[in-house]
């Protein structure tokens, strides 16, 4: 079949039904959109997550990568960061506690990859990509073009407590004192 012909091997003809329809552009087409399909924003699927782990000298001790599938596309949902964060906050029988969650998110738009490449202005970036989760709540993540998508992580920052995980827990309680009035009640007569 040749490319002026449609599945029934007819001729398509232009309107003045002489010469066949040249479709040899859409082909063309179609063959150099190929080529920006890695440009174009898609969902994300995966992010890479970064343990750094700091002790008590405000030094750091490990960091531990870990790669995860996200259940929902462009989320990592709450009880997943929850699980994250308890199988991972003790580490050579160390108990750590959280410090900070930085999310990176390349979201550029595809006609901005040139201005952003020659711009000498990177904090406008560095704002547009990098925000701190405060809130251990889903963490959302925008569309990301495709070839972007690995650089999708998140920074997790333990720090160390100051009791090892063998150490029994010290008990501390604390007496509060109430003061009470007796007063009496004044009854009325009607």
């Amino acid at each position: 079949m040749t490319e002026y012909e449609d599945e029934t091997n007819e001729h398509i003809y232009s309107n003045n039904e002489t010469e066949p329809l040249d479709n040899k552009w859409l082909i063309e087409f179609e063959n150099s959109e190929k080529i920006y399909r890695d440009y174009y924003k898609d969902d994300n699927y995966y992010a890479n997550v970064h343990y750094a782990y700091v002790n008590a000298n405000d030094e750091i001790e490990k960091i531990k990568q870990e790669f995860i599938y996200m259940s929902k596309p462009n989320c990592i949902l709450r009880d997943e960061l929850i699980g994250l964060l308890k199988r991972n906050s003790i580490d050579n029988n160390i108990r750590y506690t959280l410090l900070s969650i930085l999310k990176i998110n390349i979201s550029i738009d595809p006609m901005e990859i040139k201005r952003f490449l020659v711009s000498d202005n990177l904090d406008y970036y560095k704002n547009l990509f990098f925000s701190p989760i405060k809130n251990l709540d889903n963490i959302i993540f925008e569309k990301t073009i495709n070839m972007f998508q690995d650089l999708n992580e998140i920074f997790i920052l333990f720090y160390e407590k100051h009791d090892s995980v063998n150490s029994k827990p010290k008990n501390i309680t604390k007496k509060i004192y109430l003061k009470t009035s007796h007063k009496k009640t004044i009854k009325k007569t009607i």
